[in-house]
């Protein structure tokens, strides 16, 4: 395992699959980005270090996170959308964000749980979505960040807010 780490959230390769980031969502803890090319060449079988880390602040925990390669969206709780740029991986460096959460914490649940909550970029035209939790649903534009191909990178093109105004596809209902 990794030093620190008791269980894991969200695991997201890059679009060539060197690096990851990974996700712990307990408090304090920051998204780790891993390299993992010494595995991939055979150096070693296990990755048990980060090469950095990434927080909006030390205090808050993130909740989910989209690669788009080189961004990183971030849905982080109380600090709201979260975007930082992961071209050199060692530094990774915010370009963007926005303080979704504007009230006081919850008090049905633990008050770092509150704020943005879901993420997710249309790739087509790089509409960025957020859902928080005391807020509402979000949706955000970054100047320089048209969509993302994933094709370019040999990936498919991923997300789940994908072919908006295509028919949705019905099926018949179950009385079971």
């Amino acid at each position: 395992g990794i030093s620190g780490i008791q269980s894991g959230h969200t695991f997201t390769p890059s679009a060539d699959g060197r690096y990851v980031i990974a996700e712990s969502e307990y408090q304090y803890a920051p998204l780790r980005i891993f390299d993992l090319q010494p595995a991939l060449e055979g150096e070693v079988t296990n990755i048990r270090s980060p090469i950095s880390a990434f927080t909006a602040d030390w205090r808050h925990l993130v909740h989910n996170h989209e690669v788009r390669w080189p961004y990183v969206f971030v849905s982080g709780y109380l600090d709201g959308l979260q975007i930082f740029n992961l071209q050199d991986p060692a530094n990774p460096a915010t370009v963007g964000y926005y303080d979704t959460y504007i009230g006081a914490p919850s008090t049905d649940r633990p008050a770092m749980f509150n704020g943005a909550f879901g993420v997710d970029v249309r790739n087509e035209d790089g509409l960025i979505l957020i859902s928080d939790m005391s807020t509402g649903f979000w949706t955000f534009s970054m100047d320089g960040f048209q969509g993302w191909n994933g094709e370019q990178w040999g990936y498919p093109n991923i997300s789940s807010a994908q072919d908006w105004d295509r028919p949705v596809v019905t099926r018949p209902i179950s009385d079971y």
